[in-house]
């Protein structure tokens, strides 16, 4: 699945953006108060950082088996990483489409 596709579903209106106030960030966050990255932004980057990690742990795996001389540690940490990002990905999917689900049934 193509990234461009889904960016647009992801942008969060302006005026939301402009509506937040640096009074409601974390104290001691820089990036919470930081004003110009939507949430589409911030989910995108992240995706790719698992596309990433993927991509690395398949180079790897596959000129450690092609016979460069790479030591099978640095293969399974790379594949290792690759899984839990990958896992944790799939776990902040899962919580945002729950979140998504109890505000669709609130009733207003």
């Amino acid at each position: 699945m193509r990234m461009e596709a889904l960016t647009p579903l992801f942008d969060i209106a302006p005026a939301v953006q402009q509506s937040a106030s640096p009074a409601s960030a974390l104290p001691g966050s820089a990036e919470a108060s930081a004003p110009g990255k939507s949430f589409g932004q911030f989910l995108s980057e992240a995706i790719n950082e698992v596309n990433q990690a993927q991509l690395h742990a398949d180079d790897l795996t596959a000129r450690f088996a092609a016979g460069e001389p790479l030591d099978v540690h640095q293969v399974m940490i790379a594949s290792q990483e690759a899984s839990v990002a990958l896992d944790l990905a799939v776990q902040v999917r899962n919580r945002l489409l729950d979140a998504y689900q109890q505000i669709i049934s609130l009733n207003v």
